[in-house]
């Protein structure tokens, strides 16, 4: 009977699992993606695997459809990371509405991007989901979502296939690695965009997205024996910002390394381990008008075993008067303990 429990729940475990796993798509489960280089199909799979992109079918992404004001407005909210209303049924907008089959979807993200100021729409009180996007709009797009429209506009550019009144923004697009030109050297600006652009140039907006507001420092744990890594909400400068750590009126040695993104750091310990016992960490060296919250308390523990593994390679040992049995021990962080 135990045996049979035991197998029975088992089942059911490894079957909760593998439904999770079945609904958290890659770019592998698109037949349009397969042949796309590695570096590629990671910024794919990021945006996918943060529900900012889905296929069009459950097997085809649509990498060369074009791409309508309805898809952007969804991707830029979620880059931006605005409250959006999904309860949402009616629109400022007289041609967005819930009941629309193809793009009904969008209306509480097309209403979050007016209430965040990044557009007022296509024509006066319309905004056109159905509307295909050009080249150049999604430039123009992308970059009022870094909040650098003034910046655009006080730029110039050359490009003939490029509208008069888009080559700023193009030219700051393209200074910002959020699109590129094409094979010929050329922008061509008023060549409908495709799903590709829009994923390459959402992903390369949202590293270098940053929130509106102050910095500051959202939390701080211990995440080794002798680490301990801190959060920001947003970016930092790390030419000017410093990270302490203190154990009551202590200070704590440590090496700072802040992450790729520049939203955490980790603090290493040099001389000492994590121990029970109260500890801040410190954010300075930033203009104070820019900083809200500057510090984070965690409560740390001593190390202890929180698992022991056979490190033999076989569950079997042989018959034997004398056998030595290898045991790895980790602790509470998963390192070796």
């Amino acid at each position: 009977m135990k045996k049979t429990l035991s197998v029975v729940l088992t089942s059911a475990m490894a079957l909760s699992m593998f439904s999770s796993l079945a609904f958290a798509k890659t770019s592998a489960d698109f037949t349009d993606l397969k042949d796309l280089d590695a570096a590629t199909k990671a910024k794919f799979d990021a945006m996918i695997s943060a529900g900012i992109f889905d296929g069009v079918t459950d097997t085809t992404f649509g990498l060369k459809d074009e791409m309508n004001r309805a898809q952007f407005a969804k991707v830029a909210a979620l880059i931006m990371g605005l409250e959006v209303n999904k309860d949402l049924k009616t629109s400022t907008f007289t041609d967005v509405s819930v009941t629309d089959a193809a793009n009904g979807y969008a209306l509480p993200y097309i209403e979050a991007l007016k209430t965040a100021g990044v557009t007022d729409g296509y024509a006066e009180g319309q905004y056109n989901p159905a509307g295909k996007v050009t080249k150049e709009q999604l430039a123009t797009f992308l970059v009022r979502v870094l909040g650098q429209d003034a910046a655009a506009k006080g730029k110039t550019g050359t490009d003939t296939t490029v509208s008069g009144w888009a080559q700023g923004y193009v030219a700051l697009a393209l200074e910002l690695k959020l699109l590129s030109n094409g094979t010929d050297g050329t922008f061509g600006g008023m060549a409908n965009a495709t799903r590709d652009l829009l994923v390459s140039g959402a992903y390369e907006a949202k590293q270098q997205y940053v929130p509106a507001g102050k910095v500051s420092v959202t939390g701080a744990k211990a995440t080794g024996v002798q680490q301990v890594t801190v959060s920001f909400n947003k970016p930092v400068d790390t030419a000017k910002a410093t990270v302490a750590l203190t154990k009551g009126t202590a200070d704590i040695a440590t090496t700072v390394k802040f992450a790729d993104d520049k939203k955490s750091a980790v603090l290493t310990l040099t001389d000492v381990k994590v121990s029970e016992g109260s500890y801040t960490a410190t954010l300075s060296g930033l203009d104070a008008a820019g900083v809200d919250k500057t510090t984070a308390t965690f409560t740390a523990e001593n190390e202890k075993v929180t698992k022991l593994s056979f490190v033999n390679a076989s569950d079997k040992i042989a018959k034997s008067a004398k056998v030595i049995v290898k045991v790895k021990a980790e602790n509470q962080y998963g390192e070796n303990a």
